[in-house]
């Protein structure tokens, strides 16, 4: 049986999800506000709280898998090498955490209402900042979206990691996410008995989102096979060998088909389905997005060593004495 990597544990993969789900609630919810105005406060509020709530739990498991996180807390005073995605993954998680609080704090009248006691502007202007915050905070969230792959990406030695196809994938998933937890809160706050404007407009981004990242697995797992014997020995882990049940139960069928059907359906109108199956569907998509970021770091194993002498040929290097 194929061994799997183990220097990355499930708090490397929780982090994963949640940094991607706060950044895609808080684009959704962005993109919402800046479309919509105060239509539809509420959604935006919870989605603006649930950013700021899942980057942060994120972090903190980011922290803790490093071992001593009150000595990484302070790591981000030495990321000035803005060449590296190291640096700027950090500034961003910092710059993300900032901002979507901020908008989350601004969509809260209560404490609004608070903060502008002590400084009337705050809320006199409370639509300009909010609108400011959104602008700024929606290619701040994509850039953790993205972010969350190139952390793995950029990892040579760990073959099924390295490509672009893998920030895609994260990124598509991320957004995947946070549009199906702001179109189940819009649906379900009113006790799910209609269907408005706003749900089907998620709903469909939604269903979209879907089809891109079965479209990215699709062209990601054919060029791992394709390529290197370690990339198509991790593509196989996934297809048919100890993950397989995993990846086409859980991420294939909880993760993309039942959430797509129930939703097609659901907007579509052609069957009325039970509001439970509503909500499993939202729950297995959010399922199906972890097991996605636990798949992945499962089977990013380490590039067979060879010898230098034999590197050194493959790659046309001579030695000049």
């Amino acid at each position: 049986m194929a061994e799997l990597q183990t220097s990355w544990n499930w708090m490397v993969a929780v982090y994963l999800f949640l940094g991607g789900l706060g950044a895609g609630s808080f684009v959704t919810a962005g993109i919402v506000s800046l479309v919509t105005g105060e239509r539809y406060k509420d959604t935006v509020r919870f989605g603006a709280w649930a950013s700021a709530i899942a980057i942060g739990v994120g972090t903190l498991f980011l922290l803790l898998e490093v071992g001593k996180p009150f000595r990484a807390l302070v790591l981000f005073r030495s990321f000035v090498n803005m060449s590296s995605w190291m640096a700027i993954g950090a500034w961003l998680l910092i710059a993300a955490i900032l901002l979507n609080g901020l908008f989350a704090l601004f969509r809260t009248e209560w404490t609004l209402g608070r903060l502008g006691k002590a400084w009337k502007p705050l809320q006199e202007k409370a639509r300009t900042f909010r609108v400011i915050l959104a602008a700024i905070g929606i290619p701040v969230n994509l850039g953790v979206a993205i972010y969350t792959g190139v952390l793995l990406g950029v990892l040579p030695f760990r073959p099924f990691w390295h490509t672009w196809l893998l920030p895609a994938l994260f990124t598509a998933s991320a957004l995947s996410t946070g549009a199906v937890s702001l179109a189940a809160y819009e649906h379900l706050r009113d006790g799910g008995k209609r269907i408005n404007g706003l749900v089907r407009a998620v709903g469909a981004f939604h269903l979209a989102l879907i089809l891109v990242e079965a479209g990215i697995w699709a062209a990601y797992l054919s060029t791992m096979r394709n390529g290197t014997p370690d990339m198509a020995g991790s593509a196989n882990i996934l297809l048919s060998g100890v993950l397989a049940p995993v990846f086409w139960i859980v991420m294939v069928g909880l993760g993309l088909a039942i959430p797509f059907v129930v939703h097609a359906l659901q907007l579509t109108r052609l069957v009325k389905l039970p509001q439970a199956v509503f909500v499993l569907s939202i729950a297995t998509a959010l399922v199906g997005g972890w097991t996605l970021r636990f798949l992945v770091l499962s089977v990013g194993l380490p590039q067979a060593l060879a010898s230098p002498a034999m590197q050194q040929v493959l790659e046309a290097i001579k030695f000049i004495p």
